[in-house]
């Protein structure tokens, strides 16, 4: 199957980095699936790069835990396991209500910055393209870590972005938010960032706990369905 049209834009120049960016994004939007496998003899013919090249790839992509090498099967798309979401939600939770904490110090300057990340998910959600949702979305959240103002957590943070992101499209791919839902996704949002700019540290800690938790039990749905486990045998 063909990852993209763009393929053809690739030359034996190519570096595994553009290959991951390439594999990265058809992840993103769900045309590669939780489960589907990525072999490296097939890719290589279709962007017509060394099969060195691909495996580096798939490595950039592993160590960002969206795609992970299974025994006796190869390297696949990660599938998530309920231990996953809940593992990734407890450190997503922990950062953000670290960050809640803090509201009542906050300077003007770093409520902008929030404020401005919020308009930002409030333009996608408008355009109404649901990656650009999805990725607004986690700046949003990383807006919230950043209020923490510590350079190693938002490395830490950084870190974990990718696969946060992955997380993020399962549920858009599978529950449609964008689509289905957009204003009170949003409203959801605007009450966090409201929280925060109010200063009311009570207030933002329950906001982010409950919508960290609310799609924490959406993806362990996910994740527990026969569709999605039924591609890891």
């Amino acid at each position: 199957m063909p990852v993209d049209g763009r393929v053809s834009m690739l030359n034996r120049g190519t570096t595994a980095e553009e290959v991951a960016a390439l594999l990265r994004e058809t992840i993103m939007d769900g045309r590669l699936k939780p489960g589907e496998q990525l072999r490296e003899e097939g890719l290589s013919a279709q962007f017509d790069v060394s099969r060195r090249t691909v495996r580096d790839a798939l490595g950039i992509l592993a160590r960002e835990r969206i795609v992970r090498h299974y025994r006796h099967k190869g390297s696949r798309v990660v599938l998530f396991t309920e231990e996953d979401i809940h593992d990734l939600y407890r450190v997503r939770k922990t950062l953000e209500s670290s960050a809640a904490a803090l509201a009542a110090t906050l300077t003007d300057a770093q409520l902008q910055r929030l404020t401005e990340a919020f308009d930002q998910l409030a333009e996608a959600t408008t355009s109404g393209r649901a990656q650009a949702i999805v990725q607004r979305d986690l700046e949003f959240h990383q807006a919230v870590v950043g209020l923490i103002g510590s350079t190693r957590v938002d490395d830490f943070f950084a870190d974990i972005a990718v696969e946060m992101r992955f997380a993020l499209s399962i549920l858009e791919t599978t529950y449609r938010e964008s689509t289905h839902r957009p204003a009170e996704a949003l409203d959801e949002h605007r009450a966090i960032c409201q929280a925060f700019v109010r200063r009311d540290a009570a207030e933002a800690g329950r906001l982010v706990q409950e919508h960290a938790e609310s799609n924490e039990r959406l993806l362990v749905d996910v994740v527990a369905s026969t569709d999605i486990t039924a591609l890891a045998r």
